[in-house]
């Protein structure tokens, strides 16, 4: 039984690691779908905890006290607090725990390297690059221009730092420290990746005798 938990600086490839890894693993893959799974715990729309997720950690609380009328019509506006900031953190904290104890799954961020840090037979994976190379693979992968791609990856970089505070417990988020494996993608590639991570798994972190030298 297996976890990898794949956390990335956008426009590295970790969704697309995580696509090849699950496929060649026969592994469960849990990206966005789990967005619904969230919504659904705090009672929120799918929706606004996909927006909430995109802004970061910093508008959380602001973002999903603006709950839509209707929905505030049908549940009588009982619910105080209704989707704060720790219904949140808790919602997907609840989730992973639980993939966890399935096994046999490909997490793709949401602060899955801190939520099961301690956790055994887990291969917590992060992949970076520098700018340049990032607004490459997002031109390359989703036909964006040089423009909208750096303005897609800045973005995505603030977002990502203020969304990994709500688990990173105030420590760096991309301390390599945190990791099993921190790839550069600036040096290797897709397919030198995978093999990597495939290897970490087959081979390494699953042998409770390995012992550090």
């Amino acid at each position: 039984m297996a976890v990898i938990t794949i956390s990335r600086q956008f426009g590295a490839g970790g969704i697309t690691l995580g696509e090849r890894l699950s496929k060649r693993l026969g592994y469960r893959y849990v990206h966005e779908d789990i967005i619904g799974e969230v919504a659904e715990k705090m009672g929120a729309s799918p929706h606004r905890v996909r927006a909430l997720e995109r802004r970061g950690g910093a508008k959380l609380k602001k973002l999903l006290h603006k709950v839509d009328e209707d929905h505030i019509e049908q549940s009588n506006s009982d619910r105080s607090g209704h989707g704060d900031e720790h219904e949140y953190v808790e919602a997907v904290r609840d989730l992973i725990e639980d993939l966890y104890e399935q096994g046999n799954v490909v997490i793709i961020g949401r602060g899955g390297q801190h939520i099961l840090r301690d956790k055994e037979g887990t291969c917590h994976v992060l992949l970076v690059g520098d700018l340049d190379h990032r607004v490459r693979f997002m031109m390359e992968s989703y036909n964006l221009s040089e423009p909208e791609a750096l303005t897609a990856v800045k973005r995505a970089d603030e977002a990502r730092v203020r969304f990994l505070s709500l688990f990173s417990q105030g420590e760096t988020p991309d301390d390599p420290l945190q990791y099993d494996l921190v790839l550069n993608m600036n040096r290797i590639s897709l397919e030198a990746a995978e093999e990597l991570v495939f290897s970490r798994i087959s081979y390494g972190v699953f042998n409770e005798g390995e012992k550090q030298t």
